[in-house]
């Protein structure tokens, strides 16, 4: 099953399917927002995407570093 359908800035503002976080990508994003917000936060399943963004607000998101593809 597939995670809900979101737009991504990165894949040119498309709508692409989006996925919980790793361990490791929430560890990341939680040392990037307040830390009780990272489980709020997705992944974009696209080949070769690392945006992570809000649930609830597409604008509010940034990429994962390279390391974490």
């Amino acid at each position: 099953m597939s995670g809900p359908t979101k737009r991504c800035f990165n894949c040119d503002d498309s709508f692409q399917n989006f996925r919980k976080l790793t361990e490791d990508e929430r560890d990341h994003v939680a040392s990037v927002v307040e830390p009780e917000d990272a489980d709020s936060y997705w992944r974009c399943t696209h080949d070769g995407c690392l945006r992570v963004q809000s649930y609830f607000n597409y604008k509010d998101g940034f990429d994962l570093p390279k390391s974490l593809r």
